[in-house]
């Protein structure tokens, strides 16, 4: 049986860093969001995907695996400055 290797991060095709427990878009997969879990990779065929949660309402639902092109990034909220 293959030994599939874990790791808690994983760098995007951008050079952008999606860590454990972030949420983020998956290209093809309207209005969903994700949360990451693990880049997973098989040493034996090279191949790599990503393990998330589906988030629905705020919670973690179905467990949904895909490949990290497909990955996209949820930018961080800006804070709006104050009036003076």
């Amino acid at each position: 049986m293959t030994q599939l290797l874990k790791e808690t991060q994983v760098t995007l095709p951008s050079g952008k860093i999606i860590e454990q427990g972030e949420i983020f878009r998956v290209s093809g997969e309207y209005g969903l969001k994700f949360k990451f879990a693990s880049l997973t990779i098989n040493p034996e065929t090279g191949s790599q995907w990503v393990d998330c949660f589906e988030v629905f309402r705020g919670r973690a639902g179905a467990f949904r695996s895909f490949r990290v092109e497909r990955i996209k990034r949820i930018p961080k909220k800006r804070v709006k400055k104050a009036k003076k």
